[in-house]
């Protein structure tokens, strides 16, 4: 190939190279005139500083600065790639003409017109043209114009005389339309739905994009057994965090008072190793969720819960801690009323440590909580925790234990009451614990198995007030029996109880363990744990929340995990009440987990109500792609006391390379005071590539 480089020492007399852009040219042929006039012909490639053109023959006139392209005409940018038969260029202007022109932009969109005219780096206009997202060999749908302006630096395709067409046949013809190539404002693809609650649904957004670091969706939806509810979502990024709101709001026509939602997600870094954090989530009335929630929306919550958190941490070489400034508010989506439901306001935390040497450290814990309510007692509670511990452990492992010892105080200061004899009741209590656990291990001769039972005994010497049935109860519950309770000293829930305990709790873990190769991880493919502790002192501090004991020995607890193939794993959960000879509780459910994203799960929950309130529930999550294009996903809880179906969903999901659609069928059973039957509907969504 013979090359010839031109940097505007092509140019005939009287033009300076210093005005003009550098053009270089390869070719199997060149020749040049007295003229200026340069012809390249076989394989010609020009380069300049932004593009590059390919072609079968090229007519480059150097006074003029004039590029004429024929046959195969390949122009090549960072902005787009361009395909036409014949092309004029002006390389000075970056202007031009092409014939018969495919304009493949960098996300994939594809633009055919009869004639394009460059205007200049940013944008073209062209003629007779048809636009579409869809690949070359499955063009779903497209858009037919008369003519069309390509702005590249708005990032937007806006045509005239425009038709919309699915697979050649013409849906929707309008005289305006303007295609984003870019994140831009406007509208998105509704969502159809309906449903026996809220009637035929239609949501419309419009996404606003003002900024690179902000935008917000506002969707109008259309109920008609309900009105018209407006739903916005703003979103914002910064150095400091990230924050999203969504407030949804509208006056019911069933119930004629106008009904809301907000929600918020807010985390913000500060400096000195602080950060700000919100969550929330508000409803105007506890009927909200049942009418208008959907599955993704928390609609079986009893609870609501919105907390405000600024936090701090600490670490140097000795000492170490945290602290946090709190509040949270709650709402009970049970009650008819929210007045005796507790609010935290403020609440202030902190945790300190101090290692004084690899096997001694000193905490300090503290809280102090305002509770607040429209009904009922509040007031203030103070909480300290000062606390000692002495780990130790065997050189090489296989033995370790820790010897914890400390103190608990906690004071009140509660609202002037009537039904209250003492204002600033409080409590002391010390406490010692000694945790040993040993490992017993035997791995394989080929390395690749590994078996290890570890008993780890516990002791726990507790000594709160016998009676505190006469304090205050603003946030603590007897909690039931668990692994991290079973291992605890103290089993209520918040600050407000303490047990009064003496008592050893032992569990026993057997864990085998396997990897593919030296390099690999280990992986457990079963583990199985038993526990169970005895109480020599039997004592309960609270009759009301906690009842008195008729035997020493706890539940039996339980759990097996077994990985038996790579993507199986089943589970197993209970604590049997070996006096009364019943299962308490079982939790039982089994994973499936396939190449593809598909997954089965299949659980089963029962707690018998001599333990507990009584539950018998099975559940099942399926998602499965049946091919590249379809998917569907479904949903079931069954309720096997009542014997009927608490929550059902189903969907399918068709993909498309540039189109695709997704139904939905749903059943919830939360009842609500505007309808006494259950919620059954269906949504649809259309979704086009490159579309909205």
């Amino acid at each position: 190939m013979i090359a010839l480089f031109l940097a505007l020492l092509l140019i005939a007399a009287g033009t300076s190279t210093a005005d003009a852009t550098p053009v270089n040219i390869a070719a199997d042929s060149l020749t040049r005139s007295g003229d200026g006039v340069v012809t390249a012909s076989g394989h010609v490639v020009i380069t300049r500083a932004n593009d590059t053109v390919r072609a079968d023959r090229v007519i480059y006139r150097t006074q003029q600065h004039i590029l004429e392209a024929d046959g195969h005409v390949i122009i090549t940018s960072e902005r787009a790639t361009i395909h036409a038969i014949h092309a004029i260029m002006q390389t000075e202007s970056n202007t031009g003409q092409m014939r018969d022109a495919e304009i493949l932009l960098p996300n994939g969109e594809r633009l055919k017109a009869a004639q394009v005219r460059r205007i200049d780096d940013q944008q073209m206009t062209a003629e007779q043209v048809i636009f579409t997202a869809c690949p070359v060999d499955d063009e779903a749908w497209r858009i037919r114009a008369r003519h069309a302006l390509i702005d590249q630096q708005q990032g937007s395709v806006t045509t005239t005389d425009s038709r919309f067409e699915v697979y050649g046949v013409p849906l929707l013809y309008t005289p305006w339309w303007q295609q984003p190539l870019k994140r831009k404002s406007g509208l998105l693809l509704p969502t159809i739905g309906f449903g026996k609650r809220r009637g035929t649904e239609i949501a419309t957004p419009y996404y606003y994009a003002p900024a690179p670091n902000w935008d917000a969706t506002f969707t109008p939806h259309l109920m008609s057994a309900r009105g018209l509810m407006a739903e916005s979502e703003l979103r914002h990024v910064s150095p400091l965090g990230a924050e999203q709101l969504n407030l949804d709001a509208i006056h019911d026509r069933v119930t004629a008072n106008n009904r809301s939602r907000l929600r918020a997600n807010i985390h913000w870094q500060l400096p000195a190793a602080s950060a700000f954090d919100l969550q929330a989530d508000h409803v105007s009335d506890r009927d909200y969720l049942a009418d208008f929630g959907s599955g993704n929306s928390n609609i079986n919550s009893s609870y609501l819960t919105s907390t405000a958190t600024l936090s701090q941490q600490w670490a140097g070489d000795q000492f170490s801690g945290s602290g946090l400034l709190q509040a949270q508010h709650q709402q009970n989506t049970v009650l008819t009323s929210n007045a005796t439901v507790l609010q935290i306001l403020p609440r202030a935390e902190s945790r300190m440590q101090w290692q004084q040497s690899p096997n001694l450290r000193l905490h300090l814990d503290q809280q102090t909580t305002r509770f607040d309510r429209r009904q009922g007692v509040d007031g203030w509670r103070v909480d300290l925790h000062p606390y000692l511990e002495m780990p130790w452990q065997l050189a090489g492992g296989g033995l370790s234990t820790q010897l914890a010892a400390g103190s608990h105080y906690t004071y009140y200061a509660l609202q002037q009451n009537a039904a209250q004899t003492n204002n600033h009741p409080h409590r002391s209590s010390a406490e010692i614990s000694l945790e040993t656990r040993a490992d017993f291990e035997r791995i394989s001769s080929d390395r690749r198995w590994r078996h290890t039972i570890s008993p780890i005994i516990r002791y726990d010497w507790v000594n709160a007030p016998a009676d505190q049935s006469q304090l205050p109860n603003f946030d603590a519950a007897f909690a039931r029996l668990t692994w991290n309770s079973l291992m605890s000293a103290n089993r209520f829930s918040g600050y407000d109880r303490i047990e009064r305990t003496n008592r050893i709790s032992l569990l026993l873990e057997n864990r085998l363990q396997s990897k593919a190769g030296q390099d690999k991880a280990a992986r457990d493919r079963l583990v199985v744990r038993a526990g169970l502790s005895y109480d020599m002192l039997r004592r309960s501090v609270d009759p009301t929340l906690q009842p008195a004991p008729t035997r020493p020995f706890s539940n039996l607890l339980g759990e097996v995990i077994a990985n038996p193939l790579e993507h199986l794993r089943l589970y197993g959960n209970g604590q049997y009440d070996s006096a009364n000879h019943y299962w308490a509780t079982i939790t039982a459910n089994a994973a499936v987990t396939l190449p593809d994203d598909n997954a089965l799960t299949l659980g089963y929950t029962s707690t018998d109500a001599r333990y507990a309130l009584a539950a018998r529930l099975f559940d099942l999550d399926a998602r499965w792609h049946i091919n590249r294009a379809w998917e569907t996903h479904a949903r079931w809880e069954y309720d096997l006391r009542q014997k009927r179906s608490q929550n059902t969903t189903i969907g399918l999901h068709y993909r498309h390379a540039c189109w695709g659609v997704q139904l939905q069928a749903y059943r919830y059973n939360r009842t609500s005071n505007t309808s006494s039957s259950a919620n059954i509907g269906y949504m649809i969504s259309f979704e086009f590539k490159g579309l909205g």
